[in-house]
């Protein structure tokens, strides 16, 4: 008897981990037939979408929803941006306000999907403002730019949400929850671009001139000459000729001839009355 009731209970475990399991299994099959859920539209001036600052020149996305007929929630002032004073912190805004702070609150709905899962809602600097920014988990998708502050201060600013954007509420059984989407359809979603157009770079950009000859803008008048200098070379100067008597002799040099030139020509003697010295 000692050794069978060891075996028994081995089996009893056993049984009941595979009713657990399978209890499970039937559980997670039928959820998401379960979490088919839709939307409900809201009154966009009833809901904010905040950056609310922490730290140093950080924030991060707040959600509040004004409940009809309650204390005041938050108010607005200024423009570019419209800055934001959270009146909430005053009071308990329990049936007053209903707020969001992150993931678990708000999320991305693009034509009827829930996009939570896919897309990460940030606040992030750009420029001089502040953009709301769904960013994707899948680096194939691409990046969401949802609103912007518009401008740039210390404190809670509003986003203000790009044409194509509105806020929206997640419902089941035709019941209002209180997770806030951020709903959009592709027709309709306008992305703003950061860059700058392109046309205002290529007016700056220097033409290179480095293979075209260069061409003065105006000539230059060439001066006017000075009455040309007559070179010594001009002057003629008669050839040197060989003294016909006396090997010895020598040669007139061109100063001399050149200042006391003779008056006739020295008439060289013929080839054949020429001898060479030896």
């Amino acid at each position: 008897m000692l050794n069978r009731t060891p075996m028994k209970l081995f089996f009893s475990l056993k049984l009941a981990v595979l009713a657990t399991l399978t209890l499970g299994a039937v559980g997670f099959s039928s959820s998401p037939a379960q979490a088919q859920f839709t939307e409900s539209a809201l009154d966009q001036s009833k809901v904010a979408a905040i950056a609310r600052p922490y730290g140093e020149g950080k924030f991060d996305l707040l959600v509040i929803e004004q409940v009809p007929n309650k204390k005041q929630c938050w108010s607005e002032s200024g423009s570019g941006p419209v800055m934001i004073n959270p009146l909430l912190l005053n009071f308990d805004f329990t049936g007053h306000c209903r707020r969001a702070t992150d993931s678990n609150g708000y999320s991305v709905r693009i034509d009827g999907q829930d996009y939570g899962l896919e897309y990460l809602l940030r606040v992030v600097p750009r420029g001089n403002e502040l953009m709301l920014v769904a960013t994707p988990r899948n680096p194939k998708l691409p990046e969401l730019v949802i609103g912007s502050t518009q401008g740039l201060q210390s404190g809670f600013m509003k986003i203000q949400l790009y044409p194509g954007w509105q806020f929206t509420k997640r419902t089941f059984n035709n019941k209002p929850l209180g997770h806030f989407y951020f709903s959009g359809s592709q027709a309709n979603i306008q992305v703003p671009s950061s860059q700058p157009p392109k046309s205002s770079q290529t007016q700056t950009q220097p033409q290179d001139n480095s293979t075209s000859p260069v061409t003065p803008v105006t000539p230059v008048a060439p001066a006017t000459p000075a009455e040309p200098v007559k070179p010594v070379s001009e002057t003629p100067v008669p050839p040197v000729q060989p003294a016909a008597t006396s090997p010895e002799a020598q040669p007139t040099t061109p100063s001399s001839v050149a200042n006391n030139p003779p008056k006739r020509p020295v008439t060289p003697p013929p080839l054949n009355n020429f001898r060479r010295p030896y």
